[in-house]
């Protein structure tokens, strides 16, 4: 699998970061300095005018977000679900400006308003109390099987010979980490990204919110029509909870790698649905969790 679009120079403008006074302390207090911290504000996502969720995320990229957190929850299913999509009042998908430059209702800061193409289709928005945090994906959701739902892939195929080398995932955080120019200006965001099978960087993207970074990447590839990423990897920067297994299966990614821990839960759902799971991935070494289907030389069922 291939794309044109570069990880970094595709992505839509936003510094994500600001200026704050520090005062840093080692023994006594120094004199103030100027640090780069990372934004955090609310999205408003409504579908057909209509809100739909409110969460907290780092801006930019945030059509990616947008459409990716509506793909996971089940609302479209390809780009040709998507009627139009503004954000802050902009069309978002037109190219050339962007709503950071020219913003025709301040009143539509901070809001991305997705219109569905069908204009008979159902849209049930999420039983949740608030907004969701930019640690949690499904905070305030009201039941437990409405947390637990897996919401298959819309073109569900079989699962393919195995592909994926075992020394590759080693290799992944190395490869992503210097890209990562937020965390770098800030030490605060996370990211994802997704690689193809010779460990090529398709997407990448970041967000104070873990579960924020990994829907901007699969909105990346769904607006690029490259879903479903049945040979591709998903690599995190934090540590895989359940939920993060929802979207990667949600989009058809086979594989997940993070250079953090692992839950129990998210163990259970990757061996349920065959999905490889690997974390602690540091210096080319790292604890495999699920075997998954799409490894290749994966180690004897134990």
């Amino acid at each position: 699998m291939s794309t044109s679009n570069d990880p970094i120079s595709s992505r839509t403008h936003c510094d994500g970061a600001v200026k704050s006074e520090v005062h840093r302390f080692d023994g006594t207090f120094i004199d103030p300095e100027t640090d780069q911290v990372v934004v955090e504000e609310p999205l408003e996502i409504r579908v057909n005018s209509e809100a739909f969720s409110t969460l907290m995320r780092t801006p930019g990229d945030d059509e990616d977000l947008a459409v990716g957190l509506l793909y996971a929850e089940g609302v479209i299913d390809s780009r040709a679900d998507i009627g139009a999509l503004s954000l802050h009042g902009e069309d978002a998908l037109a190219g050339g400006e962007t709503a950071t430059d020219l913003r025709a209702d301040d009143a539509l800061l901070n809001t991305a308003d997705l219109l569905h193409s069908d204009p008979n289709r159902t849209i049930t928005p999420p039983s949740r109390q608030g907004s969701s945090m930019s640690s949690c994906g499904v905070c305030g959701k009201r039941s437990v099987s409405e947390a637990m739902a897996l919401t298959p892939p819309p073109a569900r195929e079989p699962a393919p010979e195995p592909w994926l080398s075992p020394e590759l995932i080693g290799l992944l955080p190395e490869r992503m980490e210097p890209l990562q120019e937020l965390f770098q200006r800030t030490g605060a965001l996370h990211a994802a990204g997704i690689f193809d099978p010779e460990g090529e960087l398709l997407f990448l993207r970041e967000d104070i919110g873990r579960h924020n970074a990994v829907d901007k990447t699969i909105g990346a590839a769904l607006l690029e029509e490259l879903l479903p990423l049945n040979r591709c990897v998903l690599q995190v920067s934090g540590r895989v909870s359940f939920e993060i297994v929802q979207k990667a299966y949600r989009a058809g990614i086979p594989a997940i790698v993070s250079v953090s821990g692992v839950s129990s839960l998210s163990i259970n759902m990757a061996r349920a649905i065959g999905i490889t799971l690997a974390g602690f991935v540091r210096d080319g070494k790292y604890s495999l969790y699920s075997r998954g289907h799409c490894l290749l030389n994966s180690p004897p069922q134990g």
